[in-house]
Order: C-alpha cells, then sequence, then structure tokens
C-alpha cells in the first residue's frame, strides 16, 4: 500500500512540474547606429531567447509599417537557445526623433512582445528630408493609401498620426492648410496637395484646430 502511494505522489509530482513547464521569451536589441543622415538604412536585430523550459514558437512578427523589413532566421527556440531577428528601416521621408515598434507573437503567455525601436534621422544640409519619399509606392500603403474617401479624426489617425501622435501644431488657419497642402521639410512635413483634395484638408485643419482648442 505505500509503494502504492509512493508511486502516485510521484506521478502527481511529475505531471504537476510539467503543467508549469512553459516558454519564456526575453529580447535585447542590437542597432548598428543611433543617428544617421535621412535617407541612410538603420540597420539591427533583435536577439530572441527562450529564457523557459518549454519549445518556443514564434507565431509571427509586424512592424508598424511597410518602410521596416523584418527577416527571422527561425521560428522554433529551444530553452536557453537564441535566434536573431534582423531589422531594416527605410529613413527616407524622416526627420528627427522616430520610434517605430516590432510585434512579436508566440507561444509565450505574455505574448505579444512589443520592442520599440527608436533613432535620429538627421537632416542633410538645410534642405532636410526628402519628406516626399513617403508617397512612393513602398511607403504610400501606409502613409496615404488608408486615408482614401476619409476625413477628420478618421483621415488623420489613417495619414498623420503614425508622424504626429497628438496632433499638437503651432499653426493654425491660414497657415496650417497651407503647411499640410505645401509641406514644410523643417519638420518633416511632406506635401500632401497632391494626395488629398481640398475637402480632406479642410477637415484635417478643422480636427487639429479642434484638438488644439481641447
Amino acid at each position: 500500500m505505500f509503494r502504492i502511494l509512493t508511486i502516485a505522489l510521484f506521478l502527481f509530482l511529475f505531471s504537476s512540474a510539467d503543467s508549469f513547464a512553459e516558454p519564456s521569451l526575453k529580447v535585447e536589441q542590437v542597432i548598428e547606429e543611433k543617428s544617421v543622415l535621412t535617407g541612410k538604412e538603420i540597420k539591427g536585430k533583435l536577439i530572441l531567447k527562450n529564457n523557459g523550459d518549454e519549445l518556443l514558437k514564434i507565431l509571427g512578427v509586424s512592424s508598424t509599417c511597410g518602410c521596416t523589413t523584418l527577416k527571422l532566421k527561425e521560428r522554433r527556440i529551444k530553452p536557453g537557445n537564441v535566434v536573431d531577428l534582423n531589422f531594416v528601416v527605410d529613413t527616407r521621408g524622416k526627420l528627427g526623433m522616430v520610434e517605430k515598434t516590432i510585434t512579436i507573437h508566440s507561444n509565450d503567455p505574455e505574448t505579444p512582445w512589443k520592442e520599440v525601436v527608436t533613432f535620429h534621422a538627421l537632416p542633410s544640409g538645410m534642405e532636410g528630408a526628402d519628406t516626399q519619399a513617403i508617397f512612393t509606392p513602398a511607403c504610400s500603403s501606409c502613409h496615404i493609401d488608408n486615408g482614401i474617401n476619409k476625413k477628420h479624426e478618421e483621415l488623420y489617425q489613417a495619414v498623420c498620426a503614425m508622424c504626429h501622435t497628438n496632433a499638437k501644431f503651432n499653426s493654425q488657419g491660414e497657415t496650417l492648410t497651407e503647411m499640410i497642402t505645401k509641406g514644410q521639410k523643417l519638420i518633416a512635413m511632406p506635401a500632401f496637395g497632391e494626395h488629398l483634395n481640398e475637402e480632406q484638408i479642410n477637415s484635417l485643419v478643422e480636427f487639429i484646430e479642434g484638438k488644439n482648442n481641447d
């Protein structure tokens, strides 16, 4: 009888220990340069480590926009092992402090993991950034296509919020309208005049002025 109880206790403890085993994702960020001239690529990697005691499975990786490309070498990480997730950021059309978020989905119970890559895009001479680069095919899907047929806050969230999260601008009225229409390179504002109609631009001005007056 004692032997049976001992075996049963062993099996219970073994199964309990196994039920608490799980993968654990930890991320270390390595970036080659934190400041580059606008137009130069930012290169780096996220080192994904499995700190748990079960196989870690990377289910998917994504970035905030198409200007950040990702390359994952392996999706299955054994306990104690690491895998590199390489990234390249196209800085065309960007100026000043820039943040890009990389999201990692896995079988870690605390998924998803969000890693923010931060860098400075410095102006190349007095002309500033090539702000119109965001309308090229590689970038337009994020920066302009999402705004088709939208107005007011919906349009702002689609095409502006990626770079200007809080909708706070010093300019108002005709000055703000002209800045949106013709652009302002010194603050990396591209010219939307050829990509948004007058009604859309006016709706953006109304929305921004409303937020500034809140």
